[in-house]
C-alpha cells in the first residue's frame, strides 16, 4: 500500500516502512472518514478500535511484503492516553517480538511526538 492511499479502514497512509521486524507508518483519519459518524457528535475523536486496526493493518502489510501472512489473534495492555482528532496525523511504531505460539508486536501510536495508544498485538501464522 503505497502513501496517500486510503486503506479499507477509512484512513490515509502518508508513509508506510520498515521490515515486519518494526513497522513504522504514519496516518491521518480524514474528516469525512466513517469512523466519526456517532463518535461523538460535535466532538468528534477516533475510536480506540480503529487505532488499533491501523497497526494490525501495517503489522500484515509489511508481513505479507516479505511473504509471510498472519491473523491477528488479540490485544493486550492496551493504554489510550490522548485522543486523536479528525485530520490528525499520527505515527505509530510496532516491534515483532517473536513467541512460541506466534508473533506479538509491540506497539505505540503517537500524535504530536507524545504517545497517544500503546499496547501489545498477538498473532499466528494462518491454520490450512
Amino acid at each position: 500500500m503505497g502513501e496517500g492511499m486510503t486503506s479499507r479502514f477509512n484512513h490515509e497512509w502518508l508513509r508506510l516502512s520498515g521490515e515486519a521486524e518494526r513497522v513504522v507508518a504514519s496516518a491521518r483519519f480524514p474528516n469525512d472518514s466513517g469512523w466519526f459518524a456517532g463518535h461523538f457528535p460535535d466532538n468528534p475523536i477516533v475510536p480506540g478500535v480503529a487505532l488499533i486496526a491501523l497497526v494490525a493493518e501495517a503489522v500484515s502489510e509489511r508481513e505479507r511484503s516479505e511473504g509471510r501472512s498472519l491473523v491477528i489473534t488479540g490485544v493486550r495492555r492496551v493504554r489510550f492516553r490522548l485522543p486523536v482528532r479528525p485530520d490528525d496525523e499520527v505515527t505509530l511504531e510496532a516491534i515483532r517480538m517473536p513467541k512460541k505460539e506466534g508473533p506479538a508486536y509491540v506497539f505505540n501510536i503517537y500524535l504530536a511526538g507524545e504517545n497517544a495508544c500503546s499496547g501489545v498485538l498477538t498473532a499466528e501464522a494462518p491454520r490450512s
